[in-house]
């Protein structure tokens, strides 16, 4: 997969001025981290119009969702430019982003090293959890920062991620619940009203989830060790399976791997269906 960069917290009213600038005029057009350091990536592979890198930001109000994505097609550094590309680059500013005023080399004291020019900047209809980024380095979720700026190498999300159709499948199942606790309380006769006038055939969502690596050997030692029978009631797997003829059980994190539970043959058991839901559900 392609490697993208996520920019930590923008302003937004300086996004809201490069979509207007977009629309004026294709662009592309400027944005301008505060940062001191080169974004390395970037300068060793310098994306161009036929090859950019994607470009996902979160804002300042909202650290915790990726609300805009763009292409960068572009970088500079701005420690190299010549006083005539200079003025030339301003000289775009001011006409298209004059909130921007100019091409800062100084911010709060600080050399600014990194201009992005940015192309196809799109505001998504439903804003993406930063932990759906995958960080480069480890293959570990993005986590949320408690202050703006900043970056990270990402691996580049699906395209239609963030369209108006697109669901975290955690949300989709949570308002199912709360939809069915809701017509639990109703009378049957209002429920076979609006099942008359329903149609028969679902709506098709695209939905996107958070998930772990799993370590196979703590699957396959756990598995061996309860020999087909759960670890819970001490019944025998309730069937075995097509694939492989062995018997069925699901191994579960007595932790959970999303409350930083370890995935270790320590933290897990194997449980039959039943009992696996019941320490979900029960």
């Amino acid at each position: 997969m392609q490697t993208a960069l996520y920019l930590n917290g923008v302003y937004e009213d300086v996004l809201d001025e490069l979509l207007a600038a977009q629309r004026r005029h294709p662009g592309p057009h400027f944005l301008q981290p505060y940062s001191s350091h080169a974004i390395a990536r970037l300068k060793k592979n310098k994306p161009t119009r036929s090859s950019p890198t994607t470009l996902y930001i979160s804002t300042t109000k909202s650290l915790d969702c990726v609300a805009y994505v763009g292409k960068i097609v572009e970088w500079l550094d701005k420690r190299t430019l010549e006083p005539a590309e200079l003025d030339r680059l301003n000289a775009q500013l001011r006409e298209f982003q004059p909130g921007e005023q100019e091409v800062y080399l100084h911010y709060g004291g600080k050399t600014c090293v990194n201009l992005l020019l940015v192309s196809e900047l799109t505001r998504l209809d439903e804003p993406v959890p930063v932990s759906c980024l995958m960080k480069v380095g480890n293959m570990q979720p993005l986590q949320r920062r408690s202050r703006a700026g900043g970056w990270a190498y990402v691996l580049e999300l699906p395209d239609w991620v963030g369209d108006s159709s697109t669901r975290m499948a955690e949300d989709v199942d949570r308002e199912l619940d709360a939809q069915v606790a809701r017509s639990l309380q109703e009378s049957s006769s209002a429920r076979w009203a609006r099942l008359l006038a329903a149609n028969p055939k679902p709506e098709t969502i695209k939905v996107i989830s958070r998930a772990f690596r799993r370590n196979p050997d703590v699957i396959a030692e756990v598995l061996s060790r309860a020999d087909g029978m759960c670890e819970r009631c001490a019944r025998d797997a309730p069937f075995f399976r097509k694939s492989s003829g062995s018997p069925y059980l699901e191994v579960h994190h007595q932790i959970p791997l999303a409350q930083g539970g370890d995935d270790t043959v320590e933290n897990a058991v194997a449980l039959c269906p039943n009992c696996h839901r019941e320490e979900h559900f029960g």
